[in-house]
Parts: C-alpha cells; structure tokens; sequence
C-alpha cells in the first residue's frame, strides 16, 4: 500500500532533468545513472557524435527504454567517467562523424 499516490513515469522524468546538488560530478551522468537506479535500460549501439553547434566537442548519445514508457534520449558529454562507465557496463559503441 502507498503512503502517497504513485507518480506518473511522465512526473519521474521531469523530476529526473532537475539539477542536481553534488559537488565534483557530472550532472548528465548522474541523471544517466538516475534513470537506470529508475529501470531505465539503456539501448545499444550508444551512439558518440559531435556536439551541435560546437567544434571539437563530442557527446554520447543515451537510448533508454522500459515497459510502457516512450523511449527517452539522455545526451552526455564525453568524459573519462562517462568512458569508464561504457566500458564497465560493456556497451557498444558507434562513432558517427556528422
């Protein structure tokens, strides 16, 4: 029995893209692992890509889906921490130029 009426998974997203307070972390990463500790899964291939309207910089681009619930884009900038997640969960990877 709930204390308080469930949410919406539409109110859960939008409390999802509130920034957050940590200091020394990543605020796209940590709605990234946000979403997941939420069961979000992330679809592969994640796509890595150059930032819009930006020279040099790149981000990943994050699928997540789950049952019942529209897919969601969550864009990351590239970063040793974001790396060392890809490569901890095992994730494919697809490099797209343009």
């Amino acid at each position: 029995m709930y204390l308080t009426t469930p949410e919406s998974s539409d109110e859960v997203w939008t409390q999802l893209q509130q920034p957050l307070c940590l200091a020394g972390e990543e605020p796209r990463l940590r709605l990234l692992l946000a979403a997941r500790d939420l069961n979000w899964k992330i679809e592969e291939p994640v796509y890595l890509r150059p930032r819009w309207g930006s020279s040099g910089a790149r981000v990943y681009h994050f699928i997540l889906h789950r049952p019942c619930d529209a897919p969601r884009l969550i864009t990351v900038p590239e970063s040793p921490a974001v790396e060392a997640f890809i490569r901890a969960e095992g994730l494919k990877v697809v490099v797209q130029d343009s």
